[in-house]
């Protein structure tokens, strides 16, 4: 699965054993060293996610080269969809509309999904426990790390993660009741130095594609939008205003995060006579609210507990006009 060159793994955390001395502190190492390795390591492979009863087959290739970091994401599962990352600009092919749309994220958020970073700030909030080794991926072994969730405004997490790549090799999402809302496995995974441009080239025929850009402006001070009374541990971490594919206006963007964790809000006022929904619902692993605060509809969506969303949405607070 791993090329001969990759980093071995310390006989030490290799033979750790949960509840010992000094395990906690085997687990941030294990968590930093995933870090690192996705950070880090060019690599390709398969893997399978599985999410409220939808099972769906993707393949990865991930390039790093003199500090840029190039992706392609190919469902294998959903109509030939493909999305395309070069550093912060990232392009989501959908076939089965004809459709591409471009925007812009922060490099450090991989195609291959949020893996949890530890800081002092987050360990206030998560515990993070070594639990052992485990078999993985064709017959290799593993390290399994829980991160537990210290409150109900959060998600737990719990990764494999190969001793000798320090590549997660599954992952699981799990719910306040501790079961899994989503999981992730890979089929096979490869270290590579040999990823040619070729293999980071979109196999679809774009002529006929309709282009998008989203365009993202940041929102001075959130355009009076605030909530004064978040969850423990979220805060604003971004804020911009924006155009979306199927919204005739711009909207309001806030997201707030506890380092790990984090929650999207979109705020967008109502046009003359519209109805605004009201409701939840859930999209895979994320949840979703759409509530009417001061006659603009906003709409939560993250994966967190519905509290969590019900806190920050109905929170929300916009400062008069002469305030801002």
């Amino acid at each position: 699965m791993i090329r001969a060159a990759a980093l071995a793994a310390a006989a030490s955390l290799a033979a750790a054993i949960p509840g010992t001395a000094g395990a906690d502190d085997d687990a941030r190492a294990w968590i930093e060293r995933m870090t690192r390795a996705l950070a880090e390591e060019s690599y390709s492979g398969e893997f399978e996610v599985e999410s409220a009863g939808r099972f769906e087959r993707l393949r990865i290739i991930h390039r790093v080269r003199d500090g840029h970091v190039e992706e392609r994401l190919t469902s294998l599962s959903a109509e030939g969809r493909e999305v395309v990352r070069s550093g912060d600009e990232v392009i989501a092919y959908l076939p089965d509309q004809q459709l591409a749309i471009i925007e812009h994220r922060p490099e450090r958020s991989g195609l291959l999904g949020r893996m949890p970073r530890f800081g002092p700030e987050v360990e206030r909030w998560y515990e993070v426990v070594l639990e052992g080794r485990r078999a993985a991926l064709n017959g290799r072994y593993a390290m399994q790390v829980a991160v537990r969730p210290r409150d109900g405004y959060r998600f737990g997490h719990r990764l494999w993660i190969d001793e000798g790549s320090g590549m997660p090799v599954k992952a699981e999402l799990s719910g306040a009741d501790g079961r899994p809302l989503e999981r992730m496995r890979f089929t096979q995974l490869e270290l590579r130095d040999d990823i040619a441009d070729a293999e980071l080239d979109p196999g679809l025929d774009r002529r006929r594609f309709r282009w998008v850009r989203q365009v993202a402006q940041p929102a001075v001070e959130a355009e009076g939008w605030s909530v004064p009374s978040p969850p423990p541990g979220f805060r604003l971490s971004a804020s911009a205003i924006q155009d979306m594919v199927g919204t005739p206006v711009p909207v309001s963007h806030l997201v707030f995060s506890d380092g790990l964790a984090s929650v999207s809000l979109f705020i967008r006022a109502a046009a003359p006579g519209e109805k605004l929904p009201i409701g939840a619902g859930r999209a895979g692993s994320a949840s979703a609210l759409s509530t009417v605060v001061d006659g603009y509809q906003v709409t939560a969506i993250g994966e967190v507990p519905s509290t969590t969303l019900e806190a920050l949405a109905k929170g929300l607070h916009r400062a008069p006009d002469d305030r801002r």
